[in-house]
């Protein structure tokens, strides 16, 4: 709890805002409530691993200790979920969502696209409480994540190159569904350069798309893999300086290309796409860093 409160709350969100909830209100609901302790607990381990390369194993093993303690309590919390339980509930989503994204770096995993969809399912389906408990949740510390999202297109060379791109990506989909999932991916591509919290962009925009969307990315739709793949913009333009997101454009780009035959690689050209997402990606990072920059 030291090495939390003096270290790991301040790298898990940008802003200061943010710092302050999770430095000293998260830890309070934690000290009466042992699911969000071990939630804690369990990212705080990861970040250790990570930071200690001579403790990795160590760590490991108290990272997935909490974390298998803690799992099936959220489980049965969410179904039974109440007013009295949902900023716990939201805490601990947030929580489970870092830890997700963090322990595949930890365990040098690269995983199955199956696997990368079950770990979202998760994080959409406690949307349901907070949307339920709104008001609720707002009203509390957790209400700095329900802050309005600035709208409207940035005019920045970077995001306006990106957005030229996604269009074009657009105009060439026919089902509504990706055509939708587009939109939205620009509009938070957009939002990239007005937001200081920008690392939470990526994972609200997989926990956010339509669910006709979902279903056709579930059953492999190779446009709409397509789009998932394009996403990874997001990740890396959100994740690149976030210690829990590392890796993950590669993974998703990965495990995107393995379950498309070569010959629905060859009908949407996935070489070209990869490709490009690719060289974007390196784009944003050179632009960012105002030189030298790795892409995905």
């Amino acid at each position: 709890m030291h090495r939390y409160a003096t270290d790991t709350c301040q790298h898990l969100f940008t802003g200061a805002r943010q710092i302050y909830v999770w430095q000293h209100d998260i830890p309070a609901m934690a000290a009466s409530n042992v699911v969000l302790m071990h939630g804690i607990l369990a990212v705080t381990a990861i970040h250790c691993a990570l930071s200690d390369p001579t403790q990795r194993d160590a760590y490991k093993s108290r990272a997935l200790y909490h974390h298998s303690l803690s799992l099936p309590m959220f489980q049965a919390m969410v179904a039974s979920a109440a007013s009295e339980t949902a900023e716990v509930i939201v805490a601990y989503s947030i929580l489970l969502s870092i830890w997700q994204y963090a322990y595949p770096e930890l365990a040098d995993e690269q995983p199955a696209l199956d696997d990368i969809f079950d770990m979202i399912e998760l994080v959409r389906g406690t949307r349901s409480v907070s949307r339920l408990y709104r008001d609720i949740v707002v009203a509390g510390p957790m209400g700095v994540f329900f802050d309005p999202q600035p709208s409207g297109v940035v005019t920045n060379g970077q995001i306006s190159s990106v957005h030229q791109t996604l269009q074009s990506l657009h105009d060439q989909l026919s089902h509504p569904a990706d055509q939708h999932a587009v939109q939205r991916l620009q509009v938070y591509l957009d939002r990239y350069e007005t937001l200081n919290n920008r690392d939470r962009l990526a994972v609200t925009w997989m926990a956010t798309i339509a669910d006709d969307f979902w279903v056709r990315l579930r059953s492999y739709n190779p446009h709409a893999l397509l789009v998932l793949a394009y996403s990874t913009l997001l990740v890396y333009a959100s994740g690149n300086k976030c210690w829990w997101m590392s890796g993950w454009s590669e993974r998703i780009l990965r495990a995107c290309g393995e379950v498309l035959s070569p010959g629905v690689q060859s009908t949407i050209d996935w070489a070209y796409h990869e490709s490009r997402i690719r060289g974007m990606a390196t784009e944003l990072g050179i632009r960012r860093q105002g030189g030298e920059g790795a892409g995905i």
